[in-house]
Formats: C-alpha cells, structure tokens, sequence
C-alpha cells in the first residue's frame, strides 16, 4: 500500500512542478492459520462445568436412559463407534464418560457458525470421500495419548433413521492400533427439539477389540471389521433401526435360537 506525498518545491526547480514522493506503508503481517488437525486442549475444569451444565439440560429436554456404562474402560484409549440419527448425538454420547471425548467430525463442521464450539470440545475435521492422511493420523496419535475417540461409523447423519451402510475409516483406526472399539446405540435422539420430553436410548456394547487374520491388513478385513461392528450396533437398536443390516441380525439370532440345531439331519 502506497501514500502520495507533496514534497515542498525545491528553489532551483521553482518553475517545475512539485515531486510526488512514494512512501510505502508495511502491511500488517498476516495472522498465522490455526492447524486444525491439532485439536484444541480444552481445560479439564472447563470442560467438566459444560458437561455438567450440559446434563442438567439434556435432563430438561428429553428423558433419557443409559445403559452399559461400565462397558467403557476408566482408563487408556478406545474407540467409540455409535450409529448417528441427529447432531444432538454428539454431546448426549460423551455427557454420561467421565473423560473425554475426541471427535473425528466432517471438515463441513469447521466452516460453519458452530466452528469454534466444535474446535473447542477437541474435535479434528476428516475429508470425507477420500482418503484422508492426515486425520488418519491425528486419530492415531489421540489414541497413543491414552485418550477416546468417537468415530460415527456411517460418516454422517442417516436421512431414513435407520442405520446406514458403515465407512472404512473407522475399522481401519481400529487395525492400525489395536484399541478396543465400544459399539454404541442411540435411538429417539432425532425427535429431540421436535417433541416435548421425548424417550431416548443409549446402549454401550461390551469392547471388541479387531484384529487382521495374517501380518497385513488387507481391504478384508476392514470390510469384515466393520461389518462385525455395524452388527454388533444394529444389534443393540430396536429392529425398526437396524437399517441395511436388519437381514444379518435376524440371521445371526435365527442361528443361536435354543431349541434350533445349525446341523442338518443326513
């Protein structure tokens, strides 16, 4: 950015006209840009006044129910994998956890007007429809902290209400670092704000810890991974929930019925 200055004429020069002198203003340097792939460390008081303030609220609004807490461990690090049917999922999952919780949450998230509340909790933005390095790695190295990191499976929310057809990322995490996975079940959360006081469902599932079947993790085994843990939430939901995975639960139930064999008669 430039400013003209008229400088005075010099004696010599009276029929000449004056000189224009350039003098240059120094640009403010820019702000240095947040990375957001380094979540924000919220201070643990802080944090445990939202979360308490955030309880009396939830107890206004819907009633709900928690059921199998004690399957999330007190301590190290796991992954919370919960199917999704409203936004109030996030905060209503992680209010119950006496520790935190980290979210991988689509990159949408940080553009929009909730972006600082969202950095703030210590969520990290995933590019979804790709394969995303470098969230990948942050999830990773959240868990070498010893803390919970809550992938929603599905990627986003389901627009039927029932469950939706699972991503890789999350089984993928879960093979790279061996960490036990805790399936959650959530159903009811997508009339919260529509109706008054309605009855919502929370279900921890027991840990399950997801292993590749030789010394590399093959396309396979995610696939199965993931397969094993969308079950294992489809399982937990009420059958008009279960979405795309109803007919392999139903299976899976059928088989271990008392008083049925799986072996045929010859």
């Amino acid at each position: 950015m430039t400013q003209n200055v008229n400088a005075t004429p010099s004696p010599d020069n009276s029929g000449q006209p004056p000189q224009v002198v350039q003098v240059e203003k120094h640009a403010k340097p820019a702000k240095p840009q947040k990375n957001l792939y380094e979540p924000y460390n919220t201070p643990p008081v802080i944090y445990e006044m939202l979360r308490w303030f955030l309880l009396i609220v939830v107890a206004i609004i819907v009633r709900l129910s928690v059921y199998g807490l004690n399957n999330v461990p007190a301590r190290g690090p796991l992954i919370l994998a919960p199917n999704h049917l409203a936004w109030v999922d996030i905060p209503i999952i992680a209010l119950y956890i006496p520790r935190k919780v980290v979210y991988m949450a689509k990159e949408e998230w940080f553009r929009g007007k909730l972006a600082w509340l969202i950095r703030f909790l210590g969520a990290f933005p995933v590019k979804r429809g790709e394969a995303d390095r470098q969230a990948l790695r942050t999830a990773e190295e959240q868990l070498r902290q010893g803390k919970i990191l809550g992938i929603f499976p599905e990627g986003t929310r389901s627009r039927s209400r029932t469950l939706a057809k699972g991503h890789a990322g999350m089984a993928m995490i879960a093979l790279r670092t061996g960490v036990p996975v805790v399936p959650v079940a959530i159903w009811g959360s997508e009339k919260a704000l529509k109706e008054f006081r309605p009855h919502v469902t929370i279900r921890y599932g027991e840990p399950v810890i997801l292993k590749p079947k030789g010394m590399k993790i093959t396309r396979q085994d995610i696939d199965e991974a993931t397969d094993q843990v969308m079950c294992r939430i489809a399982s937990m939901l009420p059958p008009e929930y279960r979405g795309v995975y109803a007919g392999e639960v139903a299976q899976v139930a059928s088989e271990f019925t008392p008083g049925k064999s799986k072996r045929k008669d010859t």
